[in-house]
C-alpha cells in the first residue's frame, strides 16, 4: 500500500478545495508548493518511523533466533539425558519462537516492501516539486504581466468612458439651448453682406453726376 497516494489524496483535496476559492495565481502557485513540500516532509517523517521499526524488529528477530538455536540445543541435550519433560519444554519454547520469528519476519518484509515505495513517492514528490519551483518564476511573471495588462486595460476603457459621457453631456447642453431659443422665438440674425450692388453704384453714380451738373451751371 502507498502511504504517500493516500496522504496526496488528502493533500490534493484539501489545496484543490482552497486554490478553488482563490483567484491569484501567484498565490496559488505559492500554495501549491507548500503543500507539496508539507507533503515530502510527512514523507521523510513516515521513513524515518517505519526505518526505525524495521530496524527494531530485525534485532528483535537477531535475539529470538539466538533464543531459538539455544532452546534446540538445550533440547537435544535433555533428550540425551533422557529428561523428557525438561526436553518437551525446551522443544515446546522452540517452537513458539518459531511462531514469534515467522510473524516478524512477516512484518520485515512487509515494512521493507512500504520502505521502497515511500522512497519512490518521495523521488518524486522532489522532482515535481523541483519542476515547479523551476516553473513558478515564468507563471509568476505571466500572471504578474497579464494582471498588468488588464489594469491598463481597464484605465483606457475608463478614460474613454469618461471622453464619451463629456461629449454626451456637451451635445445635450446645447440641444437644451436650441430648444430655449426655439420656445423663445428666437431667430439667429442675418450675416451682414459688406458687398456693394450694382444698384448702389449705379445710384451713386448718378448722384455724383447730379452734383457735378450743380457746380457747373454755379
Amino acid at each position: 500500500m502507498n502511504i504517500f497516494k493516500r496522504m496526496g489524496d488528502i493533500i490534493s483535496s484539501n489545496v484543490n478545495s482552497v486554490l478553488d476559492k482563490m483567484e491569484d495565481p501567484e498565490k496559488m502557485i505559492d500554495l501549491a508548493i507548500t503543500r507539496l513540500e508539507e507533503a515530502i516532509d510527512e514523507i521523510k517523517l513516515t521513513i524515518a518511523e517505519k526505518t526505525a521499526e524495521a530496524r527494531r524488529i530485525d534485532n528483535l528477530l537477531i535475539e529470538r533466533k539466538n533464543a531459538r538455536d539455544r532452546w534446540q540445543e538445550r533440547a537435544k541435550l535433555a533428550a540425551a539425558k533422557n529428561e523428557e519433560e525438561l526436553a518437551k519444554e525446551a522443544i515446546s519454547e522452540r517452537l513458539r519462537l518459531d511462531s514469534l520469528i515467522a510473524a516478524n519476519e512477516e512484518s520485515s518484509v512487509s515494512l521493507k516492501s512500504l520502505l521502497q515505495s515511500l522512497m519512490e513517492s518521495k523521488v518524486e514528490a522532489e522532482e515535481k516539486l523541483a519542476s515547479m519551483r523551476a516553473k513558478s518564476s515564468e507563471l509568476k511573471a505571466r500572471a504578474k504581466s497579464a494582471k498588468n495588462k488588464i489594469k491598463v486595460n481597464k484605465i483606457v476603457s475608463d478614460n474613454e468612458n469618461a471622453k464619451f459621457d463629456k461629449r454626451i453631456a456637451e451635445i445635450k447642453a446645447k440641444i437644451e439651448r436650441w430648444e430655449c431659443q426655439a420656445d423663445e422665438g428666437y431667430v439667429p440674425p442675418k450675416k451682414e453682406d459688406n458687398r456693394t450692388s450694382f444698384e448702389e453704384l449705379e445710384k451713386e453714380a448718378a448722384i455724383e453726376e447730379e452734383l457735378r451738373k450743380l457746380k457747373e451751371g454755379c
